[in-house]
């Protein structure tokens, strides 16, 4: 009698974990609203969704909704700048074909040795070109043309693939100096311990941080150092979750 026991209950065991391996390799979706723990009122700017399993990530709303499909075993980090990152997991959850979840985010305590971070003639030069960035479309065009008055040149300067290689190529131009630039800051957050990078990594790191050409002239010194610490800590984990 003990052994028919063992032999159902074993091939028991054997049914549930198909049909949990089933289950895990099946896609989902999962809703859900994330906020600030003390301040649910609180609008999160940059709200972050990243599948830790195809390196793959997406944007939440800033009221902190988000919606995405995932394998149900699949682990989903959930980050925003200034906030401590969680993960999610619906392995071992009832199988459903839709979730939602509500997830608190808990603020950074991260406290830095100053306040001003670098001394001003080691990063003034820096952020001087910083501030240079950009270009002037009508650089590039005829000054004085009017559509109504004369449309074929302002049809000419808006169209002729001539006019929007000049365009184009001012455009890279002015994206590999930005590139350029942060490669330069970056370079001074290493040497102050402040993050790590090796010497192959500051490229994918400076694609990884999407950093617009408006924050980076906005920020302040403190605020571009914290934000740079948040996405680091978010490139780390995810680095090492690929191995």
């Amino acid at each position: 009698m003990f052994s028919r026991l063992i032999a159902v209950f074993s091939v028991f065991m054997l049914l549930f974990s198909a049909v949990k391996a089933d289950s895990d390799s099946v896609t989902v979706s999962l809703k859900g609203k994330v906020y600030n723990a003390a301040n649910p009122e609180m609008r999160l700017e940059d709200l972050m969704m990243i599948n830790l399993r195809t390196g793959q990530g997406s944007f939440g709303k800033s009221d902190g909704t988000f919606e995405v499909n995932l394998l149900k075993a699949d682990t989903l980090l959930i980050a925003s700048t200034g906030y401590e990152s969680q993960k999610v997991t619906l392995r071992d959850s009832v199988y459903h074909q839709n979730y939602y979840l509500k997830i608190p985010l808990v603020k950074l305590n991260k406290q830095l040795k100053e306040v001003v971070i670098f001394s001003p003639r080691d990063l003034q030069s820096i952020y001087t070109d910083i501030q240079k960035l950009g270009y002037n479309k009508r650089d590039f065009q005829l000054s004085g043309v009017d559509a109504v008055s004369s449309p074929i040149t302002f049809l000419y300067q808006q169209f002729s693939a001539l006019e929007r290689t000049k365009r184009h190529n001012a455009e890279l131009r002015n994206e590999d100096q930005r590139r350029q630039l942060l490669k330069q800051l970056l370079t001074n957050y290493v040497a102050h311990d402040i993050i790590n990078l090796n010497d192959d990594e500051f490229e994918d790191f400076i694609s990884f941080s999407n950093v617009s050409e408006t924050y980076l002239k906005r920020a302040s010194q403190y605020d571009f150092c914290i934000y740079i610490k948040q996405k680091f800590d978010v490139y780390r984990l995810m680095k090492a979750n690929r191995r």
